[in-house]
């Protein structure tokens, strides 16, 4: 059954991240560094993210406490839809696994912050 939701949750630990990083100055606001965890994890964590079931996994562990964003606000021209039926093909939950990538990829990114190595961004990459 293909997927039917209007909105997700970040986890709590992934959104403060995600507010952080707003806060610096570099994105203009939470739900761009979320975006921007997401393709983080697809290019550097591509073997803890690569297969559904991992995702799976991973999404029984992140709670929803965090920044709430809707389907239309996230993905208006559906590309991020495209992109996760491309990555996880026979897959019909685009938006969950989004949010995964999203908590992982920024949980990665707070590493990096707490430590005092994320900015400037361009040395991450």
């Amino acid at each position: 059954m293909a997927e039917n939701i209007t909105f997700f949750s970040l986890s709590k630990h992934a959104s403060k991240i995600a507010n952080c990083m707003k806060d610096s100055g570099n994105f203009p606001d939470a739900l761009v560094a979320a975006k921007f965890g997401m393709a983080y994890a697809i290019k550097y964590y591509w073997d803890e993210v690569g297969t559904s079931d991992k995702l799976i996994d991973l999404d029984n562990i992140y709670d929803t406490q965090g920044n709430h964003y809707n389907i239309g606000s996230v993905d208006p021209d559906k590309y991020i839809a495209h992109i996760m039926k491309a990555l996880y093909p026979g897959e019909d939950t685009p938006y969950k696994f989004a949010r995964v990538l999203m908590c992982y990829g920024l949980n990665q990114l707070g590493d990096l912050l707490e430590d005092g190595r994320l900015f400037p961004i361009n040395k991450n990459m």
